[in-house]
């Protein structure tokens, strides 16, 4: 019987430097091993953006243009409207290719394409609304009387996870009135460094870490960079962040941060699910196109404890 030819896959992120992007490379990696072992072999190779949609979009079209291109696209997009006629034109001319949107559903424009390729175009996401609601769940719970004011840390203005974290956190603080944003709210890059220059900017316009009783980040290295913020000021604040990773749990059970939310890395789930697809099983795939993983809070939500804030001086 003769050997199966070696899929390629494609895996267009953002930095190199994010611990995010960093555990995404390493369980596409493994996953891909693990595949090949298995009888489908595979081999992955990823593509930084570092936060340019058009530098990505160029990405995109070079190996769609490659004298081999890419079997599997699987794409986290700078700006999914930027890439929307490229995925049309891979799939248009290219009648082998699958393209998967990670950590981002299918928007409603896509449905025409879904109509016409079927699970050749697919997402798989954590849900990032609640990954906001499970935020402001460890916030509360970790604020005496679930009550105080927050400042929060959000990842690049125009991302989708920026955004729907954000409505997630809204929403559950909609329903505790004790906890409150207050305007409270600076954007970083998902980067650790951008952290303090947003912090400084938020303070010289006016801003008091004073008037805060926790904070909280969209990311664990921002979450982190703020929680050394929060130290140098002389303040004692719980500090939440968000992907769970190992540096992010080692974190909280060193006790700089008092919480993060786990999300699935979901790049293991894309390959696996691209196996099944090669083998005919379509099923895998729901009619929306969208594979929806869910978030966890580390440590569980019932073990989080009210914390006393220690205010500087």
């Amino acid at each position: 019987m003769a050997s199966m030819t070696s899929k390629r896959c494609h895996l267009y992120v953002n930095d190199p430097t994010h611990v995010f992007d960093q555990g995404l490379k390493v369980e596409a990696e493994r996953i891909a091993g693990e595949l090949t072992r298995e009888g489908f072999p595979i081999q992955v190779e990823l593509r930084y953006a570092r936060g340019n949609e058009l530098a990505q979009s160029q990405a995109i079209e070079a190996d769609r243009r490659a004298d081999r291109p890419p079997d599997l696209y699987v794409i986290i997009p700078i700006d999914q409207d930027s890439v929307y006629g490229l995925l049309r034109q891979i799939l248009g001319a290219q009648p082998g290719a699958t393209c998967v949107f990670l950590h981002q559903p299918l928007a409603s424009g896509l449905r025409a394409e879904r109509l016409e390729w079927g699970a050749r175009l697919f997402s798989v996401a954590a849900d990032q609304v609640e990954i906001g609601r499970l935020q402001a769940r460890q916030l509360a719970a970790l604020l005496p009387g679930r009550a105080g004011s927050v400042l929060y840390v959000q990842g690049r203005e125009n991302s989708y996870a920026t955004r729907h974290r954000l409505k997630g956190v809204l929403e559950e603080f909609g329903k505790i009135p004790g906890m409150k944003l207050n305007g409270f709210r600076v954007f970083g890059d998902w980067s650790a460094a951008s952290v303090k220059p947003a912090v400084d900017n938020w303070m010289h316009l006016g801003g008091r870490l004073e008037w805060v009783d926790a904070t909280g980040a969209q990311s664990d290295d921002m979450a982190i960079a703020l929680a050394a913020i929060v130290r140098e000021q002389g303040r004692e604040l719980p500090v939440v962040g968000v992907d769970g990773l190992a540096s992010g749990k080692q974190a909280v059970d060193a006790g700089v941060l008092a919480a993060t939310v786990v999300q699935p890395l979901a790049i293991g789930h894309a390959l696996r699910v691209f196996r099944e697809l090669c083998a005919g099983s379509a099923k895998v795939v729901p009619e929306d196109g969208n594979i929806q993983l869910k978030p966890e809070s580390y440590p569980p939500l019932e073990k989080l404890q009210p914390r006393a804030v220690r205010r500087a001086g």
